[in-house]
């Protein structure tokens, strides 16, 4: 059976219905994360407005990239070998960048778009560089431990 999303309209001065298709309607795509017991269950919200959505947008990527600076702060205050967490970042910001590509920019304007991959740009290189200065460090440590017990076992051959 072929189910169809329908919204219905009933303008109260005219008394006209409104029949709405929501498989035709284009705008921007959300579905809810959150399940509340005893709600009415809601499995996606199509944003028609183009400048809600745009609001929307904005909102999500500014969070996003609040976030990516603190991720940059933390990093900086630590000054520890967390590569991993550092991966992870980079590739969470080349993620979103692809997504402001892909799927946003029928949304956004081109001023913002651009400003904003200008700023995810500044945040991957500053990953890139905390990544291979923590590369750097952990081989420079590795490659000092080594020298040092090899040190340590040609004083003591000598020594018998």
């Amino acid at each position: 059976m072929n189910r169809k999303n329908y919204f219905l309209k009933k303008d109260s001065l005219t008394g006209e219905i409104l029949y709405l298709e929501y498989d035709k309607l284009d705008g921007y795509n959300i579905t809810p994360k959150s399940n509340i017991y005893d709600a009415i269950s809601v499995n996606k919200i199509v944003f028609v407005n183009s400048s809600l959505s745009e609001k929307i947008i904005k909102k999500k990527i500014d969070i996003k990239i609040r976030h990516f600076l603190k991720i940059l702060e933390t990093i900086d205050e630590d000054d520890g070998n967390n590569e991993d967490g550092v991966r992870q970042s980079l590739m969470d910001a080349e993620r979103l960048k692809l997504n402001i590509l892909n799927t946003y920019r029928k949304y956004l304007g081109n001023t913002y778009q651009s400003l904003t991959l200008k700023k995810i740009q500044v945040i991957i290189n500053q990953l890139r560089i905390k990544l291979y200065n923590t590369i750097n460090n952990k081989r420079r440590s590795s490659m000092f431990n080594d020298l040092y017990y090899l040190e340590e076992d040609e004083y003591k051959g000598r020594r018998r």
